[in-house]
């Protein structure tokens, strides 16, 4: 097991502080082989995943376009290539994970923070695009997170997610908990020694709502559904959605 990590995934994603403590330094111990352990749970599926995100998003000529927990920049890097007259930020938790991003960064209109999900480091209504892999289900609050990215969208913004994806039966999330617990942990204890890493992913989904419940915290966030695309028997999926009006308060 490796000697920098040993906590349990289960016990540390109860409380906002405490999951953003446990991220740190998880994804700080993730980060070396992050991108191989990525191409080995999709089984070589992840990058394709990524390029059809990227693809989803609209044609516009300079948009300003985050990336929020962009890990070691793969995406931000796409964006770079799709958007040559934009602007692209990454925003990420993890120094180690920003390291390797800088490190591969050959773009010149690419820049790397390091920030929280819900404390973005971005003015309101500056980006015109906003996009997160496996990034809201990591949120220490997720609906602080999906607030900030409503906060920093430009109106008619876009946002894309791609992530893992809970199904509302209860016994199909239980067999993917299993699933997941299993086939990720492996990963895990392969390049890390422990099945915490990565084996985090199970346990993330545990607390993470499912499909029906999290389109309803876009909505009462501002943010209108456009698309809903499932892959791996709708283990993973891409959401795009567009920034509207906030709700008017119930009674108002």
């Amino acid at each position: 097991m490796s000697e920098r990590f040993r906590l349990k995934a289960r016990e540390w994603l109860d409380v906002p502080e405490r999951k953003r403590a446990y991220n740190e330094l998880h994804f700080a111990e993730a980060a070396s082989r992050y991108d191989l352990a990525t191409r080995m749970m999709s089984l070589g599926r992840d990058a394709a995943w990524k390029r059809m995100l990227v693809g989803s998003l609209p044609s516009l000529p300079c948009p300003v376009c985050v990336d929020i927990a962009c890990g070691t920049g793969d995406v931000a890097f796409l964006l770079a290539g799709r958007y040559p007259g934009g602007v692209v930020t990454g925003v990420d938790l993890s120094a180690p994970m920003l390291a390797i991003a800088r490190e591969r960064n050959r773009f010149s209109n690419v820049r790397f923070e390091q920030g929280d999900l819900c404390d973005l480091p971005l003015p309101d209504g500056s980006a015109d695009v906003v996009t997160g892999s496996y990034s809201l289900r990591n949120a220490p609050d997720l609906r602080k997170a999906v607030a900030e990215v409503h906060r920093v969208l430009s109106p008619g913004g876009v946002a894309a997610f791609l992530d893992f994806s809970n199904p509302e039966n209860s016994l199909l999330r239980n067999m993917q908990y299993l699933l997941l617990r299993s086939w990720c942990g492996f990963w895990g204890l392969l390049l890390h020694g422990t099945p915490e890493i990565h084996g985090y992913i199970a346990e993330s989904l545990r607390v993470f709502p499912a499909r029906s419940r999290l389109r309803n915290i876009f909505r009462e966030q501002g943010l209108e559904m456009c698309a809903d695309r499932r892959f791996f028997f709708g283990i993973t999926g891409l959401l795009t959605l567009r920034k509207g009006e906030l709700p008017a308060p119930v009674g108002v």
